[in-house]
């Protein structure tokens, strides 16, 4: 696990999996700070294959009991294919947090998602969680 109180990116890229109706998710358990300072950020990414469909598309950070922020949503279609699917968490101002999600594939232009700022009630251990959900 990796702390996010300096500048600096972390990825981690997971093999290329399928996903069909149902929901696939991006996640990255990391220990935070609730009083990050800005610039600090840590990423995940994965690739993935999708069916075609519109998919629910959501971003929330937990600390395992409750949610602290699930902002970030929205509707999209995608067309069949492999996507490169990554989120951001990233502090970008002292004492909070915004996550930042993309997908692309391959020779088309991204889809972009962003959460609100907000902060966290202690320091911890937290899940940056990313979700599809095919209708």
């Amino acid at each position: 696990m990796a702390a996010v109180t300096t500048a600096g990116v972390c990825a981690v890229m997971l093999a290329a999996t399928q996903a069909t109706a149902g929901t696939a998710t991006l996640n990255r358990q990391l220990q935070l700070t609730n009083s990050p300072t800005m610039g600090a950020s840590a990423s995940v990414s994965r690739t993935i294959y999708l069916a075609a469909d519109t998919y629910g598309w959501s971003v929330a950070t937990s600390d395992n009991v409750a949610y602290v922020d699930s902002l970030g949503s929205r509707s999209l279609y995608l067309g069949a294919g492999t996507y490169n699917w990554t989120c951001t968490i990233y502090s970008p101002a002292n004492g909070y947090y915004e996550n930042y999600c993309s997908i692309k594939k391959a020779g088309s232009d991204p889809a972009y998602m962003e959460s609100g700022w907000y902060t966290l009630p202690r320091s911890g251990t937290y899940n940056i969680t990313s979700y599809l959900t095919g209708s």
